[in-house]
């Protein structure tokens, strides 16, 4: 039995080292990086997440190091790989945490929260086009009036495309779990466009009235 134990502390020990390593990435490389606050959380995140495990209560080896070593020893954890994104989101170490939102998005397609925050994370990078094709895809999954503005914002100010954003827009004022601030939020943007870009969506062609919301995956 004792001879197990170096190899135990060996195995901690280099966990913990690439926390700190990841904790120094997040801290120097990407420091100068600035969160863009229109796409907001979504507004049942709570929902969005719900089933997930609960983070253990961090132990000598930190959180970041307890969740590593949970995808060390089961690579489908979820639930891990979420809380690790959101986690390297806050420090804006975007790259980091793409990575595990990638992951989690590949271990679970129908869930809804991982493809969110890797909406988010490419928008931050500036990928605009990427980043609505995720929130798309979150849409087709759980439709909530927080991504329909979060889209709608996209396609308005990032990528020209202010007929479609206002189609997203009003589909999200229209919807029944709306807070009031995010309502007046949606407002103001749709009062931004200009009349002829405010309707544009109520005369789009009808062929284009039938085209699927959802881009390539």
């Amino acid at each position: 039995m004792n001879e197990h134990v170096p190899a135990r502390g060996v195995q901690r020990l280099v966990l913990f080292l690439l926390a700190l390593a990841f904790a120094g990435m997040a801290a120097v490389s990407l420091g100068q990086r600035i969160m863009r606050p229109e796409l907001v959380v979504p507004s049942n995140a709570q929902q969005m997440s719900a089933g997930r495990d609960e983070v253990p209560p961090a132990g000598a080896m930190g959180e970041i190091g307890q969740l590593m070593l949970r995808i060390q020893q089961n690579p489908g954890d979820v639930p891990a790989m979420v809380h690790l994104a959101e986690h390297f989101m806050e420090e804006k170490n975007w790259a980091v945490a793409e990575n595990f939102s990638r992951k989690a998005v590949v271990a679970a397609p129908g869930d809804p929260q991982p493809l969110y925050l890797l909406g988010v994370i490419l928008h931050n990078r500036g990928e605009h086009a990427e980043a609505a094709a995720c929130l798309e895809r979150v849409v087709g999954l759980r439709d909530e009036p927080s991504v329909r503005y979060s889209l709608g914002v996209l396609y308005v100010r990032h990528l020209q495309d202010p007929a479609r954003g206002a189609q997203h827009l009003r589909a999200a004022l229209a919807q029944q779990e709306l807070s009031g601030d995010l309502a007046k939020a949606i407002r103001e943007e749709l009062d931004a466009l200009t009349p002829k870009d405010a309707d544009a969506s109520a005369t789009t062609a009808p062929e284009k009235k039938k085209a699927k919301l959802s881009p390539a995956p």
